[in-house]
C-alpha cells in the first residue's frame, strides 16, 4: 500500500463540494446534492451500487473529519509522549535524589558508628586534647589530638618498650610517617619543664667541687703499731668545699 499523503487529501478534501451527500438511482447514473444540485459522479460498474454508496460516505466533509480527529489524535500521542518524557526525567531524577538520600543515611550511619567508638576526651598517653576524627588509609576514622597544625593519633609502644604515633598534617592534609616519642610521652608544657630539668641535670654534671689543701696527720693502722705520718683533708674543710658548691648535706655541723 502506497503511503497517503495527508497533505495534499486534506487540500483536494477542501476544494471539493462541502455540500451533504447522497445517492440516487437512475439508470446508470449516481449524482449527489452538491450546492448547486450538479451531478458529481458517475459509476459503471458491476458494484456500482455499493461503489457509490461507499463514494457518496467517503465525501470531503467526512475525509476532512477524519483527518482532523487523525492530527487530534497525533497531537494527543505527541502530549503523551511529552508526558512519558517527563515522568522519565522526573524518575530520573527521584533516583538520583534517592541514591543521595541513601548515601547521606549510610554517611550519617558511620558518623553514629564512628561517635560510638571509644574515643578518649584527652590522650592517656600524651595529654594532648581531642581535635578531630580523621580516615585512616587502613584503620578507618580514628580519633586524633592536638591540632590544628598537626594531629596525632593516641601513641602505641612498640617492642623496644619505646611509643610512636602517627602524624596528620593539616597543611599537607594527609598522612605523614610515624613519628618516634621516646620518652617524650607528654605535652608542650611538660615538655618545657622536662628541657629545664634536664637542663638542671646538665648544670649539676658540670659542677665541681675544689677541695681544700690535704694536711701531714699522724695514723696509726693499729694500736700496738708506731704512728705512720699520712696526707689527709679536715672534715671541716671539705664540708666547707661541698656547700661552696651548692651541695646541702644531711647531718655533721
Amino acid at each position: 500500500m502506497s503511503k497517503i499523503d495527508y497533505q495534499a487529501l486534506r487540500e483536494a478534501a477542501e476544494k471539493a463540494t462541502k455540500g451533504k451527500w447522497a445517492v440516487e438511482f437512475d439508470d446508470e447514473i449516481y449524482s449527489t446534492d452538491g450546492i448547486n444540485h450538479e451531478q458529481i459522479a458517475m459509476v459503471f460498474s458491476e458494484n456500482e451500487s455499493r461503489d457509490a454508496e461507499f463514494i457518496a460516505a467517503a465525501n470531503p466533509a467526512t475525509v476532512l473529519a477524519l483527518l482532523d480527529e487523525r492530527e487530534r489524535n497525533q497531537q494527543y500521542i505527541k502530549r503523551r509522549d511529552q508526558e512519558n518524557e517527563d515522568i522519565a526525567l522526573t524518575v530520573g531524577k527521584l533516583r538520583v535524589e534517592l541514591e543521595e538520600v541513601k548515601q547521606h543515611a549510610e554517611e550519617l550511619s558511620e558518623t553514629k558508628a564512628v561517635r560510638n567508638q571509644w574515643r578518649p576526651d584527652i590522650c592517656p598517653i600524651t595529654g594532648r586534647a581531642f581535635f578531630m576524627w580523621i580516615e585512616h588509609p587502613t584503620l578507618g576514622n580514628v580519633p586524633t589530638y592536638g591540632g590544628p597544625l598537626d594531629s596525632y593519633t593516641i601513641p602505641t609502644k612498640d617492642g623496644d618498650g619505646e611509643f610512636s604515633c602517627e602524624r596528620y598534617d593539616h597543611d599537607f592534609g594527609g598522612w605523614v610517617e610515624s613519628e618516634c616519642l621516646g620518652l617524650y610521652l607528654i605535652d608542650d608544657r611538660e615538655q618545657c619543664r622536662v628541657y629545664e630539668l634536664e637542663e638542671r641535670v646538665k648544670e649539676l654534671d658540670a659542677r665541681e667541687i675544689s677541695l681544700p689543701e690535704r694536711s701531714s696527720m699522724l695514723h696509726r693502722t693499729d694500736f700496738h703499731d708506731d704512728y705512720q705520718t699520712v696526707m689527709a683533708y679536715k672534715v671541716s674543710e671539705v664540708i666547707a668545699a661541698i656547700r661552696a658548691a651548692g651541695i646541702r648535706i644531711k647531718g655533721g655541723e
